[in-house]
């Protein structure tokens, strides 16, 4: 109970923090997908159909406070929980230069998932290559600050010590 109540925290710290506070800080355009590294972290360690869910939940956030096309950021971060998920059963992704590789490649991911489905269901006339150097950037901020926000959470589970085992 103690999880689920500190991801509920941390998602609405990371939904105010992203779609206002961020954004409105002067001369920045690029700001890091705080969102996205929840799902990363729910993609690593927790295993069930609660980090899928979460997961949806992230995303249908982004959608709903950012005005950005309904479904599209959901099902980006469900197609990210995914792959995450898929992933770390395979590979060992607990020291925090993977992690960071992880969530640079899952910011590009998004990246591309978001923009495929808005070339493909909407009139995308943007540059791409305007649209391509902000999301390298905004992956690369991301998986800067993935670390602290990994330690953040980590901070909050408790140890195995503490249920006597």
């Amino acid at each position: 109970m103690r999880t689920f109540a500190v991801l509920v925290v941390a998602i609405a710290v990371a939904v105010v923090l992203q779609t206002t506070i961020l954004q409105a800080l002067p001369y920045v355009t690029v700001v890091p997908d705080v969102l996205l590294v929840l799902c990363v972290y729910l993609g690593l360690y927790h295993h069930s159909v609660g980090g899928a869910v979460g997961a949806f939940i992230l995303g249908y956030l982004e959608d709903s406070v950012s005005g950005s096309a309904a479904g599209l950021n959901a099902f980006a971060m469900s197609l990210i929980f995914l792959l995450i998920y898929l992933t770390s059963r395979r590979l060992w992704v607990e020291n925090v230069v993977s992690q960071v590789v992880v969530v640079f490649l899952a910011a590009l991911v998004k990246a591309a998932a978001v923009t495929s489905l808005l070339a493909v269901f909407a009139s995308f006339q943007r540059g791409w290559s305007l649209v391509l150097g902000s999301l390298v950037l905004q992956g690369l901020l991301t998986a800067a600050v993935a670390p602290l926000i990994f330690a953040l959470l980590r901070r909050t589970r408790r140890s195995p010590e503490a249920y006597g085992g």
